[in-house]
């Protein structure tokens, strides 16, 4: 009983470190969102855009590369991101693995090609436990469709 109060209590955590994740970035506070990541995090956002990505596109390693690239990119767009219907699996005290159904809706700023942008699909992550705390140290996005108007 002990064990799965344990991993219960770990699941919760988990998904307070995702929920707090989509609302940093929305509201764009770097500082905050930096700390989400172990230093040594992969953010592979190769299929954020398409299915099957191209070879060019490599993922971004450690948490400096990664609030830059996010905060580059979506630095002039209003953004809202969700995730729901989480499959987390604890996969020892200080390592787990998630994956969660995703919706984002991002609406451009003026000149861009289009006016909103609307993706769906799955975050695949990789946690680990970092002095106490639930860190995501790997991150990838695979899209199931995108609606651009």
């Amino acid at each position: 009983m002990a064990d799965a109060v344990k991993s219960l209590l770990a699941i919760e955590e988990i998904k307070r470190l995702k929920a707090r994740y989509f609302r940093l970035m929305d509201t764009k506070d770097w500082a905050g969102f930096s700390e989400l990541f172990t230093e040594d995090a992969i953010f592979d956002v190769g299929g954020a855009l398409e299915e099957n990505p191209g070879p060019d596109q490599e993922p971004i390693v450690g948490r400096a590369a990664i609030v830059d690239y996010v905060s580059s990119g979506i630095g002039p767009i209003t953004s809202a991101h969700y995730g729901h219907m989480p499959e987390i699996e604890i996969l020892s005290e200080d390592s787990a693995t998630g994956i969660w159904a995703l919706a984002d809706i991002l609406r451009m700023p003026a000149g861009a090609p289009f006016a909103r942008f609307y993706g769906y699909g799955h975050y695949h992550e990789n946690y680990r436990r970092v002095e106490g705390g639930w860190k995501i140290a790997s991150l990838r996005i695979s899209r199931l469709l995108v609606e651009t108007y």
